[in-house]
């Protein structure tokens, strides 16, 4: 294990702010997560997890705590009758996954293509895209328990899933050190979603694992600012679930709204309404903008803090509520003390 202090967090979330972390730790085994946490208690400290910080907003006072920076390695496959376990260490890079599942002619992860951060990170957000979520594919996980010191295995129906959220997200002592999935040598392309069925009408490829992981990194491209260039964290908000006849209203007043099914009610694109309804695309303030080619995305340019983006953030959040009735919640996670 690597220990690290007074680390800032700009350069460990894509976002790009944030103050300094009291340590960080990288962690490139269970024994290694076992040591930051034994460091955190023994110096009475709280600990966060972090994979790429791809979905974090820090705060600009820091973290006075331990961060645990997940690099566990290693990918192994298991034949079984029907299908092939993949086991993944949770500091593996999704996408690297995602590329070589695809490339053994495996289905299951192709439309969740180009999402960034880690494998390790995938369950706790339980990640999806175009029409396909990590549940869907999920075997187990070797999750640390630092409640009980112990190393334990967590199925499907352990990690209550639901639309971007498990256990994990609320229960900070579980530490995920690898996740195995459940994919297979036959699948069916899934393209219910227009931007792939458009690209298919256009003639492109979309038939194999890897055809359709390459046309949803293209997807994603034109979505998604360069992370090198800017800082963003993705989607900052969750896509909002609203019942029957709000959706009705919003039809009603805004025209045809997108809608997919969902489980406990309508699931509406927020891009549609931070653009069509509310003509925010491109909204910018200070260093702080929602992203010209997809709302959804929030952006920081150099000079950014994190309460600046928080303001920012809230502002949005208000507009909404008042445009449409619509409480949208936060796809990002705020670093804080509580373990």
């Amino acid at each position: 294990m690597v220990v690290r202090e007074h680390i800032p967090l700009s350069e460990l979330t894509t976002l790009r702010v944030g103050g300094l972390a009291r340590y960080v730790c990288t962690c490139d085994s269970v024994e290694d997560v076992e040591s930051a946490v034994l460091l955190a208690k023994r110096e009475n400290l709280p600990f966060r997890v972090l994979g790429e910080g791809s979905n974090v907003l820090a705060h600009d006072d820091g973290y006075p705590g331990v961060i645990i920076r997940m690099h566990i390695p290693g990918v192994s496959y298991v034949e079984e009758q029907d299908h092939v376990l993949v086991t993944a260490g949770a500091g593996v890079a999704w996408d690297e996954l995602v590329q070589d599942v695809a490339n053994r002619g495996l289905w299951g992860l192709e439309n969740m293509a180009g999402i960034p951060g880690t494998v390790g990170a995938s369950p706790v957000q339980n990640i999806g895209a175009y029409g396909a979520e990590l549940r869907s594919v999920f075997a187990l996980a070797q999750v640390y328990d630092t409640a009980t010191a112990r190393l334990v295995e967590y199925d499907a129906a352990a990690c209550q899933f639901e639309y971007r959220d498990s256990i994990f997200k609320r229960d900070r002592s579980l530490i995920i050190c690898s996740v195995t999935f459940k994919l297979f040598h036959e699948g069916e392309p899934k393209l219910g979603y227009s931007d792939l069925s458009e690209r298919q009408r256009e003639g492109y490829e979309m038939n194999t694992p890897v055809s359709i992981g390459e046309n949803v990194r293209l997807v994603r491209a034109r979505k998604f600012p360069d992370m090198s260039v800017q800082g963003t964290a993705g989607s900052f908000f969750k896509n909002p679930i609203v019942s029957q006849s709000l959706f009705d209203t919003l039809s009603a007043t805004h025209g045809a709204v997108p809608s997919f099914p969902a489980k406990n009610g309508i699931k509406i694109p927020l891009a549609f309404i931070l653009d069509k309804v509310l003509g925010l695309r491109g909204f910018k303030k200070g260093a702080i903008s929602l992203f010209g080619n997809q709302p959804l995305v929030l952006v920081t340019d150099t000079g950014a803090n994190a309460k600046e983006v928080d303001d920012f953030a809230r502002e949005i959040e208000k507009k909404v509520k008042d445009a449409t009735t619509i409480s949208i919640e936060r796809e990002v996670q705020t670093l804080t003390e509580n373990i």
